[in-house]
């Protein structure tokens, strides 16, 4: 298979209806990684992005395609899989894309996760024993997950705190919640996990001070 149609084979199970619009973004202060470099540099480092999956979405991808793929291990079943978004077209990421951006592989999570608190800025929160809304805040909702300072900070200032994100663009947050609210929840994700286009996780997550760990099923 020549490059181009793996190109346009993963573009198209990675195609984003819920990210157009996104400019790249502007290569601020202290964001981590390589030097500053050129122009260019600067403008492809600003593409890249993340997304979590299921691992079962690596599995069924074609193995050319699987082979060239970014990724990594995130937690769970969980993988990141990288990216580039080219103002709402985003496909999997290269190695050539890490050569344009001057950023090696060893440092490739610090830079996507600068570039995700740029696009997820809103910030979290959620009322005490109860469920919040759930968030359909575009492609990359799910991708909240790899933000730790995010979720550090909702912890400091409301306490325990028990995500759910079925799929890519809808998370669940409750905080302190009560036996019956994550019952409620649990029942939520069984009903949407198995329908998601890009599925993510079926389990309750939650917070602590060494990352997110999964709860027992209600």
């Amino acid at each position: 298979m020549s490059w181009s149609r793996i190109s346009s084979a993963f573009s198209l199970l990675l195609s984003i209806a819920g990210c157009a619009g996104q400019a790249p973004l502007a290569e601020p202060v202290g964001q981590p990684a390589a030097t500053l470099g050129s122009a260019n540099q600067q403008a492809a480092r600003a593409r890249l992005r993340a997304v979590i999956r299921d691992q079962s979405f690596l599995d069924h991808l074609s193995a050319p395609v699987r082979e060239t793929t970014i990724s990594e291990p995130f937690y769970g079943h969980m993988v990141i899989l990288y990216l580039v978004d080219d103002r709402g077209a985003a496909r999997g990421a290269q190695a050539s894309d890490l050569a344009e951006s001057g950023v090696t592989r060893e440092a490739l999570r610090a830079v996507v996760e600068w570039n995700l608190s740029q696009v997820l800025k809103e910030p979290l929160s959620c009322t005490s024993h109860a469920l919040s809304e759930p968030a359909h805040h575009g492609y990359y909702e799910s991708s909240r997950l790899l933000l730790d300072k995010q979720w550090a900070d909702l912890a400091a200032q409301a306490g325990s705190v028990v995500v759910a994100a079925p799929s890519n663009d809808t998370l669940w947050v409750a905080c302190n919640p009560s036996p019956e609210v994550l019952q409620k929840l649990a029942v939520v994700v069984q009903n949407t996990y198995p329908r998601a286009a890009r599925p993510v996780s079926p389990s309750l997550l939650t917070w602590s001070k060494d990352g997110w760990r999964e709860l027992p099923a209600p």
